[in-house]
Parts: structure tokens; C-alpha cells; sequence
């Protein structure tokens, strides 16, 4: 469902003391996708940074999502920084065909970890998941304590874990995780679901396959639905 930008001012309020994510997705017709990334390098993202808003990675489609589609995730320091920049003029482009703005609120343990990540991944697993809101400390407990930590001792890294600010009985997840590339995220991938075998594994990952397999299990219970995609990191260099 796309929120209004009028109900995204009413339920960030709530958040109106945390720092305020918003994920801008921004598609271009195939033949103008290089034009639109262009654009987003030398106009947009010098634009809101201009406007004391951190650019936090900026993603490509590459396996499961188009190359003409970019993901932008940015932080804004409170909700009045999100207003003030929502009521200004915006950059307009006409090689974009769709936008969408979707408010997020980090929740992991570490609010800030997206922020404090000044070294990102050539590739980035961009995982969805929904799940009933009653759920998400149990999801978040399950993420950091069984999956995160056998993901991070293969070299993966967490570059940030949110939740969709809705009122709703279940929330959208955003996990996104990097990899040096394509075949190190491979390699990361249970080829045994609940024995959790894992054939590049080094020998501190297998000695934490075990709690995995206990807290993987019931984050998948309480996973409704779930999907992946790979993407690109896109250098900003601002």
C-alpha cells in the first residue's frame, strides 16, 4: 500500500525523537537508465545532502530487480528535517517514470548501525519480509543472535535492518546485507535449510550453525512471506 505523504507526517510524529529513514525507490525506462543515474549522482543526492540529509547507500537492481530501478536510503535526523525537505521544491527529472517514498524506523539494537557504516559492499542482499508487528522483537532477537553472527564470520556485513512506519497489524521488513559479490553471497546460503550446511563455511562459522538453527527456525515461523534480490552499490562519492 503507498502512504500518502499527509499520513507518513502523521505516523512518523510518533517517531518524531528517533532519526527518521526513508527508502526513495526511483525507476527509469531501460534505455534511460544510466541518464537517471546520472541525475541521482550529480543532482539529487548533492541536493538533500545540501540539506543536512546523509545519503546512506544508494542500490541497483541486479538480480531479481531491473537496472533501471534505483534504491536510495537516507537518514534524516528528526521529523522536522523530513517535513521541511518534503515541503520544498523537489528536483524533477524527466527520465523518471516512478517514485516512491517509504518512511522507515530502524529497529534494530544498534539504532545508529546503517550510519556508523562508512564501508559498504560491492553487493547488497535486499530482503523483504512481513510479519505480524506482535513479532518483531522475536525477529529482531533471532536476526542478531542466530543469523547475523555466522553471516558476519563469512564476511557478509549488516548494513541496516528497518520496519515500515504503519499502524498496520503487520509490518514490511527491510534487511539489507553486504557481500564482496555474487559468488561470496552464494556462499553464505544454507544448502541444508534446518542442518544449516554450509560448504564455505570456515570453522567459526560452523561453530554457530547450531544457536542458528534454533533462532532461524523461529524467525521463519513467524515469517509470513519473505523475498530476496541482489543490487548493486553505486559509488556517490559526495
Amino acid at each position: 500500500m503507498i502512504q500518502t505523504r499527509q499520513t507518513n507526517l502523521l505516523l512518523a510524529r510518533k517517531f518524531s525523537e528517533e532519526m527518521i529513514f526513508v527508502e526513495t525507490q526511483l525507476e527509469a525506462k531501460p534505455n534511460n537508465a544510466d541518464i537517471l543515474l546520472d541525475f541521482i549522482r550529480k543532482d539529487y543526492v548533492p541536493n538533500i545532502v545540501k540539506n543536512n540529509i546523509k545519503p546512506i547507500c544508494l542500490l541497483r537492481g541486479m538480480i531479481g530487480k531491473p537496472s533501471n530501478e534505483f534504491i536510495l536510503i537516507s537518514a534524516y535526523n528528526d521529523i522536522n528535517l523530513w517535513e521541511s525537505h518534503t515541503n520544498s521544491l523537489p528536483l524533477v527529472n524527466e527520465k523518471i517514470i516512478y517514485e516512491k517514498n517509504t518512511l522507515l524506523k530502524p529497529i534494530s539494537t544498534n539504532k545508529f548501525m546503517s550510519c556508523e557504516n562508512n564501508t559498504l559492499k560491492n553487493i547488497y542482499g535486499y530482503r523483504e519480509f512481513l510479519i505480524e508487528t506482535k513479532n518483531i522483537n522475536t525477529f529482531v532477537e533471532s536476526s542478531e543472535q542466530g543469523v547475523w553472527p555466522r553471516v558476519q564470520s563469512q564476511g557478509g556485513k549488516v548494513l541496516g535492518l528497518w520496519a515500515n512506519i504503519t499502524n498496520s497489524s503487520q509490518k514490511r521488513i527491510l534487511l539489507l546485507t553486504g557481500y564482496d559479490s555474487v559468488s561470496h553471497w552464494e556462499g553464505t546460503r544454507s544448502s541444508n535449510q534446518y542442518g544449516l550446511s554450509f560448504a564455505n563455511a570456515p570453522e567459526s562459522s560452523k561453530e554457530l550453525t547450531e544457536t542458528e538453527k534454533i533462532l532461524r527456525k523461529n524467525r521463519e515461523d513467524i515469517t509470513i512471506s519473505t523475498t530476496v534480490n541482489l543490487m548493486q552499490n553505486v559509488n556517490l562519492n559526495y
